[in-house]
C-alpha cells in the first residue's frame, strides 16, 4: 500500500511498500492544504490500482530511479500473467519476422531492440505500455547522442528506433486483445538531409589529390552515383565490356552480400568513356575473376564504408582542401552534374536507381533545366572528356 508522510523540511513524500520493499519518492511539494488535496487524491488513484495489480510505478514516476528496481521485482512476482513481457514478446516477434528482412537490417533492428526498446521496457507487459510511457521516453531520446558520443540524435533516428516498438504492440494488441495504445501517436517530423554536392573544379581538385590506386573507384561513383553498397558488391561477372554495360544485382554490407535495395536498383547502366576506360584500368590492376570484386579492399576482401570513409574520403578532402561531406555525396554529385549537363531526367532517374523521377525534382530541382539527351555524352563533354 501507498502512504503519505511530511518529511522534515516540509515536503510531500510517497511512501509504498510493494513485493516486501519501501519505496519512497520525494516531492518538492510543500505540505500545504492545497498540495495535500491534490497528493492524497493520487494516493487514492495509487492504491486503487495496487488493489486491482494494475499499478504501474512508472506512470506516476517515469523519471525515478526505482522504475528498474520496482518492475523487476514486479516480473519476477508475476512471471506466468496473461500478458508476455516486452522482451519476451519482442524477441518472439523478431525471430517471426526476421526473414522479410535482409541480413544488414536484421542487425539494425536487432540492436535498436537491444540497446533501446528492451532496455527500455522489457520489464512491462505489453498490456501496460502506454503513450506516455513512449512520449516519456522519446524526450529522453531527443536528449541523447549517437555512437560518436556528440551528435544528437535526429527526430528520423528516433522515429526509426520507436518503429519496432509500435509493430510488437500492435500485433500483441490483436494477438493477445488488448487495447491498442497507440492510436493517436504521431511519429516526429523529420528534417531533411541537407545535401552537399561538388562541382566540376570541386570533382577534378579531389581526383588529383585521391591516392591514384583509388582514382578510377571514385570516378566510377562521381560518373555514375552507385551507392556505396552497390559499387562495393560488384563482380567483375557485371561488368558487361562488350556492350558497355554495369549490371546492378547485389549489394556488399557489413561483410555480407545481398540484393539489391529496391526492384528499380536492378538495372543497368550504360558505361560513358570515362567509366570503360577506368574499368579497363580497373581490370588490369586486380583478380578479374567472375566471382572477383571489382573493387577489393587491399586484403582482397570486399570494400567496407568504414575503411572508404576512414582511409580514403576524409584524408583526400583534406588534402585537396574541400569542405567536410558525406561519402554518400558522391551519388548527390552525379545527379547534380547530369543535372548540370542538361541529361534526360529519366535517364538520370534511372542511372540512380530511383522508381520515378519525383524524387529527382524535389532534391535536386533547383538544377534542373532545358534537359533533351539521355545517353551520357553531354555529361563526358562537360567533365572534359575522359580523364587519363
Amino acid at each position: 500500500m501507498a502512504h503519505i508522510r511530511i518529511r522534515p523540511n516540509g515536503r510531500i513524500q510517497f511512501d509504498l511498500h510493494m513485493f516486501g520493499v519501501r519505496f519512497r519518492e520525494g516531492t518538492q511539494l510543500l505540505a500545504t492544504p492545497k498540495n495535500l488535496r491534490a497528493a492524497q487524491a493520487q494516493l487514492k488513484q495509487m492504491n486503487a490500482e495496487i488493489d486491482l495489480g494494475t499499478f504501474q510505478y512508472r506512470d506516476y514516476f517515469p523519471e525515478s530511479k526505482k522504475v528498474a528496481k520496482f518492475e523487476t521485482l514486479h516480473r519476477e512476482r508475476f512471471p506466468d500473467h496473461h500478458y508476455p513481457f516486452l522482451s519476451n514478446y519482442a524477441n518472439e516477434w523478431f525471430e517471426r519476422s526476421k526473414a522479410n528482412w535482409k541480413p544488414s537490417y536484421q542487425n539494425t533492428v536487432r540492436n535498436t531492440l537491444d540497446r533501446y526498446l528492451i532496455a527500455e521496457f522489457g520489464d512491462m507487459r505489453i498490456s501496460d505500455i502506454r503513450l506516455s510511457h513512449v512520449d516519456y521516453f522519446r524526450q529522453d531520446l531527443r536528449g541523447r547522442c549517437g555512437r560518436d558520443g556528440k551528435t544528437p540524435l535526429t527526430n528520423k533516428r528516433i522515429n526509426h528506433i520507436l518503429w519496432p516498438l509500435i509493430a510488437i504492440l500492435s500485433l500483441g494488441a490483436e494477438e493477445y486483445q488488448f487495447n491498442y495504445p497507440f492510436r493517436r501517436y504521431k511519429a516526429l517530423k523529420e528534417e531533411r538531409a541537407e545535401s552537399s554536392p561538388m562541382n566540376i573544379d570541386e570533382v577534378q581538385a579531389f581526383l588529383a589529390a585521391v591516392d591514384p590506386d583509388w582514382r578510377d573507384y571514385f570516378l566510377v561513383r562521381f560518373w555514375t552515383g552507385l551507392r556505396s553498397c552497390e559499387i562495393h558488391g560488384l563482380y567483375w561477372k557485371h561488368i558487361d565490356f562488350d556492350h558497355r554495360l554495369i549490371r546492378v544485382r547485389q549489394n556488399y554490407v557489413n561483410g555480407e552480400m545481398g540484393d539489391v535495395k529496391t526492384p528499380k536498383s536492378r538495372r543497368e547502366l550504360r558505361m560513358s568513356e570515362a567509366v570503360y576506360q577506368a574499368m579497363l584500368r580497373q581490370r588490369s590492376k586486380v583478380n578479374h575473376e567472375d566471382e572477383a570484386f571489382v573493387f577489393p579492399h587491399p586484403k582482397g576482401s570486399g570494400l567496407d564504408t568504414h575503411y572508404v570513409s576512414e582511409k580514403l574520403w576524409y584524408p583526400t578532402l583534406d588534402k585537396a582542401g574541400l569542405k567536410r561531406r558525406r561519402p554518400y555525396e558522391t551519388r548527390h554529385t552525379a545527379a547534380v552534374l547530369h543535372i548540370a549537363a542538361h541529361e534526360n531526367p529519366l535517364y538520370i532517374s534511372h542511372m540512380l536507381g530511383h522508381s520515378n523521377t519525383k524524387l529527382l525534382f524535389e532534391v535536386y530541382a533547383p538544377y534542373v533545366a532545358n534537359a533533351s539527351r539521355q545517353d551520357g555524352r553531354a555529361f563526358d563533354a562537360l567533365m572534359g572528356g575522359s580523364p587519363l
